[in-house]
């Protein structure tokens, strides 16, 4: 291999860093197919930080075809913020950091999940509010990163890149594909 030759993939996974399993082997890919940037509970950071302004690179350098958040349902951090939006005590600075950026989509799971229902275990509500939290924040990371990257909503309006939301069952492999952002033509029309 060439290993001076110009790196070009068509797509960009962002993902967990909390998965024990590489994507590129979830995903049967050859390494250089995609590339991965994995971080803590699969966010995007914040506009101008480290993790969003290395996305926005890849996306105008690299001008892939297709951006994946990928979630995972045993997610440690989506998990942490479950726990913090139940009440448990504040964590470290650098922690709430972090978790700030998913308990939106945790409040959201936990109020759209409802109450249990009279056949649901509170352990089956939990693993299902789990699965709508993880979901939520690939979609909130997509929407994150529409908002605050001209970059990212060019590619978008002007390449055809398409951003996509996944969650992966890492006990079973399987990928459910949530498909794009179901307010993108809203998120771009505010330019």
């Amino acid at each position: 291999a060439n290993m001076n030759a110009p790196s070009r993939a068509d797509i960009i996974l962002v993902g967990s860093s909390t998965m024990r399993v590489p994507y590129e082997q979830v995903f049967d890919s050859k390494p250089g197919e995609m590339f991965v940037q994995q971080c803590m509970g699969a966010i995007a950071g914040h506009a101008g930080g480290g993790l969003f302004v290395s996305l926005e690179f890849a996306v105008a350098r690299f001008s892939p075809k297709v951006l994946v958040v990928v979630g995972h349902t045993g997610d440690e951090v989506v998990r942490a913020a479950l726990q913090q939006v139940s009440g448990d005590k504040l964590p470290s600075k650098s922690l709430r950091h972090v978790l700030d950026q998913v308990v939106p989509s945790c409040m959201k799971a936990i109020r759209d999940a409802g109450s249990a229902s009279v056949l649901e275990t509170t352990g089956g509500r939990k693993l299902k509010v789990q699965r709508m939290a993880t979901e939520l924040n690939a979609l909130y990371t997509i929407e994150q990163l529409l908002i605050h990257s001209s970059i990212i909503r060019d590619a978008v309006k002007n390449r055809g890149l398409e951003l996509h939301a996944a969650v992966l069952d890492p006990t079973t492999g399987k990928v459910d594909f949530v498909g794009q952002h179901p307010l993108v033509k809203e998120i771009l029309a505010r330019d």
